[in-house]
């Protein structure tokens, strides 16, 4: 049974009523829903002159498409909604911010006066003690030395504080960078590593490090030189931390300001140390491989800041 047109934008108002729209946009849904239906059954008897297949447009599936858009509007609407709230809370926190910055400013201009009588006192008394007391002045070349050894911790603080901004303005482009090869990587670059029962050497390696970062341990397996013995082999583990749906955020939320000093050590002293452990060498045997050993060259570099 086909609806008639006025019949299906009918049944669209009354399923999509529920829903805040603009005046101007709800006509433009219920008439986009109906064309999405009737396009469904032009094309289906198309399908069916050509195969000899029969596709059903039921009103059950014209139900369904209206509940799937409410759905999805749904969801995109609480996901707008989320990043709003967000945005919205970050201007109140630099709005508070900014009152406070404004009110210490007023403060120290309300203080000037004040310093400068300060100064003035500060100067009678000094010329005072040096009219009274000639050891002033060799107080005065003992203040000075301790002045410049005061002066010293303070370039020395300056020096570590500069070291510490250039460190993390090395790792933050390289986090960046790193994120954006994970963006890269496509579910089928996944599964065709995944899938290798004999997978090049680097791409094991890359694998290994990535497991050892996430904390996956290896498993004994069969020795392919001598299978009287069994040795530890992350491959297995590999495959099955590359076929969990979640890895990937798993590694854009890792938790990169507490990593074990262990972890750390191993991946700089082994795998670093590694002549092939490289994106660059990594890339010519699989996309997916360079992108998770950019991951782990940024990890390390973000932790060398933080510990700076």
């Amino acid at each position: 049974m086909t609806w008639p047109g006025d019949a299906l934008v009918a049944v669209a108002q009354k399923f999509l009523s529920d829903i805040q729209l603009e005046a101007s946009v709800r006509p433009a849904i219920t008439s986009t829903c109906q064309h999405f239906h009737d396009a469904a059954c032009v094309l289906s008897e198309k399908f069916q002159s050509k195969t000899g297949r029969i596709n059903y447009v039921t009103p059950t599936s014209y139900l369904e498409l209206i509940l799937a858009f409410k759905d999805a509007l749904g969801k995109r609407r609480a996901a707008v909604k989320k990043e709003k709230d967000r945005y919205q809370n970050g201007l109140e926190q630099l709005a508070v911010a900014e009152e406070s910055v404004g009110g210490m400013q007023k403060e120290l201009t309300d203080l000037q006066p004040v310093l400068k009588q300060s100064q003035k006192d500060t100067d009678a008394l000094m010329a005072e003690i040096e009219s009274k007391l000639p050891g002033v002045r060799k107080e005065e070349a003992v203040v000075g030395k301790e002045a410049a050894v005061a002066q010293g911790e303070a370039d020395e603080v300056q020096k570590q504080v500069d070291e510490v901004q250039a460190d993390l303005d090395e790792a933050i482009p390289a986090l960046n960078d790193a994120l954006k090869a994970l963006d890269t990587i496509k579910p089928a670059d996944i599964d065709e590593v995944r899938k290798l029962a004999k997978p090049p050497a680097t791409v094991k390696l890359v694998a290994e490090a990535v497991c050892v970062m996430l904390g996956e341990k290896p498993v004994k397996v069969q020795d392919p030189e001598d299978p009287s013995k069994k040795i530890w082999d992350f491959w297995p583990t590999s495959q099955k931390m590359l076929n969990d749906k979640g890895f990937i955020p798993r590694l854009k939320h890792y938790d990169k300001d507490n990593i074990p000093i262990k972890v750390m050590k191993e991946m700089r002293t082994k795998y670093k140390q590694d002549p092939s452990f490289t994106p660059e060498n990594a890339k010519k045997a699989s996309s997916a491989a360079a992108g998770l050993c950019k991951w782990c060259y940024a990890m390390d570099t973000y932790d060398r800041s933080a510990l700076a």
